[in-house]
């Protein structure tokens, strides 16, 4: 009982006037209304990271300013997709580049266009795949939650373990060979063995590495591993719109994809639509990005966290501890720990103190973190570390 009376009583903890111009500044600011109180919403404070359960990463100001900008500046929506295009792919240094509604379409676009080549009549087909190039060669590891968008455009997913297995499977109905980076099962086939198989084979190699950022130079790594397509979550490590992502890669598949996009009719992806203000968002985000050391990005992460460590430093028992994750993404995380004999409140607990706050808190999620509790900056705001090393001091010490 006194657990419920306080999870309760902990929303005067800090005061939601604080909290609600942490995170209500900028709608404030532009049009004085509190957009989100008015339809009922609670408050979030996002200390998990880029998730897309949580609305994807916080885009940069830059970003905002030119979404804006296309939102009141019209031009032709084909040209404005060969220019954005034509810059990205210089940024990056591919053949060509297009922006997608997200990385999942960016799979099944690339998919389309690996299947029909650019054929009028074979496009119309879809997602029909009789007589098409449809098996997808994809290794047994790889297999993912998102590998469904390679099945959308009607491919059927084929797997293999061995190099001798690719041999053996590739055929006259193979359309392109598939790798996913990073994996949580490691490779039977590394990325260089595979690409080069594909490349023997003459099979299209294509890469998901859409949660490889930050950092932003990711991009430019990856597309130079020579995958023919490679594909990016354009909201959530580059900071971009949410709902945009980057194909880039072989300048032939990337003309094949566009035509299976919007507006293009005779598309299977019609509906996968993007704005002009998501297509100049994107660019922005890369050029921001592009400029952004690792340094500079772990130092304004870092000063988040030693605000909050210092609110919670003195409670007995309770430790931190500071990191860069690995893997190919480098992110940087702030991992808490306490002794349950000294405070006693579990780690769910916590979790669900968390996010029974106003405003709620949400912190990494445990699948993510090997079930310990952890932090990311990526996605505060400024001033909104304050209220966090608050909400999580005022938790800790009501149960020591």
């Amino acid at each position: 009982m006194f657990r419920r009376s306080f999870l309760k009583s902990l929303a005067s903890a800090v005061p939601f006037g604080l909290a609600g111009k942490a995170s209500a500044r900028e709608s404030s600011a532009t049009s004085g209304r509190d957009y989100f109180g008015e339809l009922g919403l609670t408050p979030m404070i996002n200390a998990a990271g880029a998730y897309s359960a949580y609305g994807g990463a916080r885009m940069r100001p830059e970003v905002v300013a030119a979404m804006r900008y296309a939102a009141t500046h019209k031009v032709k929506m084909r040209e404005l997709h060969d220019a954005v295009g034509a810059r990205i792919a210089s940024l990056v240094g591919s053949e060509a580049a297009m922006v997608t509604s997200g990385a999942t379409a960016a799979m099944v676009l690339g998919t389309a266009a690996c299947m029909t080549l650019g054929d009028e009549e074979k496009m119309r087909q879809l997602p029909d795949p009789g007589g098409l190039r449809n098996e997808i060669i994809i290794q047994k590891k790889h297999r993912y939650t998102y590998d469904r968008a390679l099945t959308v455009a009607g491919g059927t997913l084929v797997e293999v373990e061995t190099e001798d297995d690719v041999r053996r499977r590739v055929s006259d109905r193979t359309a392109m060979m598939f790798f996913l980076l990073p994996t949580q099962q490691g490779d039977d086939i590394p990325a260089d063995r595979y690409l080069a198989l594909a490349n023997e084979l003459g099979v299209p190699s294509f890469c998901d590495a859409a949660t490889t950022t930050p950092p932003a130079m990711n991009v430019v790594d990856g597309v130079s591993k020579g995958f023919d397509l490679i594909c990016y979550s354009g909201g959530k490590g580059l900071r971009g719109p949410y709902s945009a992502g980057l194909l880039l890669g072989r300048e032939d598949l990337i003309r094949f994809a566009r035509r299976h996009g919007a507006p293009n009719d005779l598309s299977i992806g019609r509906g996968m639509k993007v704005s002009a203000e998501e297509y100049l968002g994107m660019l922005v985000a890369l050029e921001t990005g592009l400029k952004i050391s690792e340094a500079d990005d772990f130092a304004y992460k870092r000063a988040r966290f030693d605000v909050i460590v210092a609110a919670i430093s003195d409670i007995p028992s309770v430790t931190t501890r500071i990191f860069v994750a690995t893997g190919h993404a480098k992110e940087l995380y702030l991992d808490i720990d306490w002794d349950e004999n000294v405070i006693g409140l579990s780690r769910p607990e916590f979790i669900q103190a968390l996010r029974d706050h106003n405003p709620a808190v949400e912190i990494r999620l445990t699948l993510f973190s090997a079930g310990r509790i952890q932090l990311s900056a990526t996605v505060m705001d400024d001033g909104e570390e304050v209220i966090v090393g608050q909400i999580i001091r005022n938790t800790f010490l009501a149960y020591t």
